[in-house]
């Protein structure tokens, strides 16, 4: 099948999902075209590996204006709209893959108009997401929208797109429950979990000037976004203090960045802790293997609220698959893999304190080699990939088999 994966809000590469997708789909003979919003600098046009890149221009101020007004108070994107229609003609397309939840409705009017099924694959809890991410201070204009587009409003717009999806993916257990209780039909929901790909990510070169800076020293590493308070980041720089008590030569490495940084150096500063807690700034994702070789245990010290509830992180597998013992919170589907693998512990979500203990135990070289191999074991057989990409193949198998059934966004 030739097929159109469209990626809005930002650039491409990179993203871990839908490179791996990608990879998947070229691998068992499909066509890919990905259509990413455009970064200045970069061309319209270009490749990556075997899929063809199409990257939407910033149109002119006015236009650009009219377009965000046209799409916060309707949910549908004249521009994108044109661009993709256009696209299914000239490439052929068979069907349209939106990640995340914002583009799906432009997509079902094209997949409407054009004949082609539409795929969501919705990575996250978006209408729950989206509270994290507000801007303290915007323009008056989009103030209004804000006023507009509640969280109530998303919710409801994400309950058609699923109905009127003919398929739809998700990355946990509990993503389908969220949407089967919503009244989406469970037989049209794959679970597409954010396992990592071993023979990609293990095939990765290991930088020997990373693992060899911190010998000695007991790392507890987060490597990701630093996006928000739902992050847990606070509560893993709180512990910190009491970590170093019964382990003095312990080290929290950060590896990211994001809008909180100043808020989490700022505790580091009041605490005292800037010897002990180090920032290391975006990386490649290639070098990501190697920070994660370098640490003794890895987090995930995820808040809980709704979206954290229904959603799991690459960098947990990333974690499991390089054999390192994790510590996460308490939150569903990571308490429920790491307690199903034995890869870790699992502390009470927003508590320091037992964040802290949690760490202490894993003083136990034979508890963290015990864990770590377990993990490892799981990463490679039931968490892997591999499995994962299966389901994805398999929904466009059916794709492929079953007549198109019109779903229709008004149902």
């Amino acid at each position: 099948m030739n097929i159109c994966m469209l990626l809005a809000g930002r650039d491409f590469p990179p993203d871990i999902r839908v490179e791996k997708e990608a990879r998947a789909l070229c691998s068992a003979g499909h066509r890919v075209v990905i259509v990413c919003s455009a970064r200045r600098g970069r061309p319209l046009r270009g490749r990556w590996g075997e899929c063809e890149i199409v990257r939407v221009p910033p149109p002119a101020w006015l236009p650009r204006k009219l377009n965000g007004l046209v799409f916060w108070t309707t949910f549908f994107h004249p521009q994108w709209a044109r661009l993709v229609a256009r696209l299914v003609y000239d490439r052929q397309i068979d069907a349209l893959h939106v990640h995340d939840l914002p583009m799906v409705g432009t997509a079902l009017v094209v997949g409407r108009r054009c004949g082609i099924p539409v795929v969501a694959d919705l990575h996250e809890n978006y209408p729950e997401i989206r509270r994290y991410y507000q801007v303290k201070k915007q323009p008056w204009y989009r103030r209004l929208i804000g006023v507009l587009n509640t969280t109530g409003r998303w919710k409801a717009y994400e309950r058609r797109c699923a109905h009127a999806a003919h398929r739809v993916l998700v990355v946990v257990d509990e993503a389908k429950a969220r949407l089967v209780e919503a009244g989406v039909p469970a037989e049209k929901i794959t679970v597409v979990e954010n396992t990592e790909d071993a023979s990609y990510f293990c095939e990765l070169p290991l930088d020997e000037d990373i693992l060899s800076k911190y010998e000695g020293e007991f790392v507890v590493s987060f490597i990701g976004w630093f996006g928000g308070a739902h992050r847990g980041l606070v509560t893993a720089v709180k512990a910190m203090p009491m970590i170093l008590e019964e382990i003095p030569n312990a080290r929290l490495l950060l590896v990211g960045d994001g809008p909180i940084k100043p808020l989490l150096e700022s505790i580091v500063v009041e605490r005292s802790l800037e010897e002990r807690v180090t920032f290391i700034g975006w990386q490649p994702f290639e070098r990501v293997p190697s920070f994660i070789a370098l640490s003794t245990v890895c987090l995930v010290p995820s808040e809980s609220n709704p979206q954290t509830e229904a959603t799991i992180p690459h960098k947990l597998f990333q974690y499991m698959l390089l054999g390192k013992p994790v510590v996460v919170s308490s939150c569903r589907p990571l308490r429920r893999v790491v307690e199903e693998t034995g890869g870790g512990l699992v502390f009470e979500a927003g508590n320091s304190y037992s964040l802290a203990q949690a760490v202490i135990q894993l003083k136990d070289p034979e508890l963290r080699e015990q864990m770590g191999r377990a993990g490892r074991q799981a990463a490679l057989g039931k968490y892997n990939w591999e499995r994962a990409s299966e389901k994805l193949l398999g929904v466009y198998e059916e794709l492929r088999a079953v007549p198109l059934d019109g779903g229709s966004l008004r149902e």
